[in-house]
C-alpha cells in the first residue's frame, strides 16, 4: 500500500513539473535568469564555510580568515568610523553588474586600533588583516598635576 501512494506521489509531482515547464515558454526570460541561477547554485553548493578567527598579541591583534574556494581578487575590507567589514563576493563572469556574497563578517575594533596602520596580507589561502595599536597604549605615561 505504501508503494502505491509513493507512485502517485511520483506521477503527481511529474505531470506538475510538465505543467510548470510548459508555462515557461519565453526562451529570452530562461537564458535572463539562467546565469543567476548558475551563481546561485555555485553559491549554495560549491562553496564552504567561511572560518575566523581573532588573536590578540602585546602590540597589535589580528584577524585570519580562511575561506575555501574563495579567489583572493573577491575579498573585500571596508573601514567605516570604528567597524571592519571583511567580505567576499562572487562574480558573475558573463555580467560583472551581477554579484552575490558569499560571506560577510563585521568587526567592531577597540579605540585602542590605529585605524590608519591597519594592513591586509593574502598567502596560501588564508586572509591575514593586522591591526596593530596605538603607540600610546603600549606605553603609558604619568600626567602631571598643576596646582592652581
Amino acid at each position: 500500500m505504501l508503494s502505491l501512494g509513493i507512485c502517485f506521489a511520483s506521477l503527481f509531482i511529474e505531470k506538475l513539473e510538465e505543467k510548470e515547464m510548459k508555462i515557461i515558454k519565453d526562451k529570452e526570460f530562461l537564458r535572463s535568469i539562467a546565469h543567476q541561477i548558475d551563481l546561485l547554485n555555485t553559491v549554495g553548493g560549491g562553496v564552504s564555510e567561511t572560518y575566523t578567527e581573532v588573536k590578540k598579541k602585546k602590540k597589535s591583534a589580528v584577524i585570519n580568515v580562511w575561506a575555501a574556494g574563495v579567489n583572493p581578487e573577491s575579498f573585500r575590507i571596508v573601514l567605516h568610523q570604528n567597524q571592519l567589514t571583511i567580505f567576499s563576493v562572487l562574480q558573475s563572469q558573463e555580467d560583472p553588474q551581477m554579484a552575490v556574497p558569499m560571506f560577510n563578517r563585521i568587526f567592531m575594533l577597540p579605540p585602542q586600533v590605529d585605524q590608519g596602520r591597519i594592513e591586509a596580507i593574502y598567502k596560501n589561502g588564508e586572509l591575514r588583516v593586522k591591526l596593530p595599536y596605538h603607540d600610546a597604549t603600549l606605553h603609558p605615561r604619568q600626567i602631571d598635576i598643576q596646582q592652581l
